[in-house]
C-alpha cells in the first residue's frame, strides 16, 4: 500500500486557506485541483512561498491528512464550521451559501465575488485531522523524500510514498 501526498506552495499564509480555525484545519477556497482530487487518508503539504519564507523555499508551513471531504452545502450547513463564516471569522473559508441548485458568496475580507468560478471549481471543501503547523519558518523538508518543490514552484505535485517511507515521513 502507498500513501499519496498533494504538495504545493503557499503563497500567504493568512490564515483562510487553509483556515487554522476549530474544530479542525479546512481547506476550502484556494487550490480547486487538490480539493478536487484528494481523497480521504491523503496527505496535504504545503511549501513556503517567497512572501512566506523568502530565505528557504523548502521550509513546510502546514500539512494535515484529509479526515473529511464535503460539499460546500454540507459544509455550510454543517454546524461545526459556524465559526468559520464571515460573520464569526476574521479570517473565513466558510462563505459559499448554497441556494437554489448553486452557491452564492457571501460577503467577506479574503476573496471578492471574483474569485467565486475558482473557489467552487473544487466541488469539494477538505478538513484535516490530524494537522500540523509549522508556520513561515518550519522544518526543512529532507532531500531524502522527494517531495521539494523544484523547478517551477507553481501548481501542484502528486507523489506515491510506499508505507515505509510515509512512516518515515511521519516520525518526522
Amino acid at each position: 500500500p502507498s500513501v499519496r501526498v498533494h504538495t504545493y506552495v503557499i503563497a500567504v499564509d493568512a490564515g483562510s486557506a487553509p483556515n487554522y480555525d476549530r474544530p479542525f484545519v479546512t481547506l476550502a477556497v484556494c487550490k480547486p485541483r487538490i480539493r478536487r482530487k484528494a481523497e480521504i487518508g491523503e496527505v496535504v503539504l504545503a511549501f513556503a512561498g517567497k512572501d512566506v519564507n523568502p530565505a528557504e523555499p523548502h521550509t513546510v508551513v502546514w500539512a494535515g491528512i484529509v479526515s473529511e471531504k464535503m460539499s460546500f452545502a454540507e459544509y455550510w450547513n454543517d454546524r461545526r464550521f459556524a465559526a468559520k463564516k464571515p460573520d464569526k471569522s476574521d479570517h473565513p473559508d466558510n462563505f459559499y451559501r448554497p441556494t437554489d441548485g448553486g452557491l452564492l458568496w457571501v460577503a467577506n475580507d479574503v476573496h471578492g465575488p471574483d474569485a467565486t468560478n475558482h473557489d467552487t471549481g473544487g466541488q469539494f471543501v477538505l478538513g484535516f485531522s490530524p494537522s500540523w503547523r509549522f508556520g513561515a519558518h518550519g522544518p526543512l523538508m529532507p532531500i531524502e523524500f522527494d517531495l521539494r518543490m523544484v523547478g517551477g514552484r507553481r501548481g501542484e505535485r502528486v507523489a506515491d510514498l510506499t508505507e515505509p517511507e510515509w512512516n518515515r515521513l511521519r516520525a518526522w
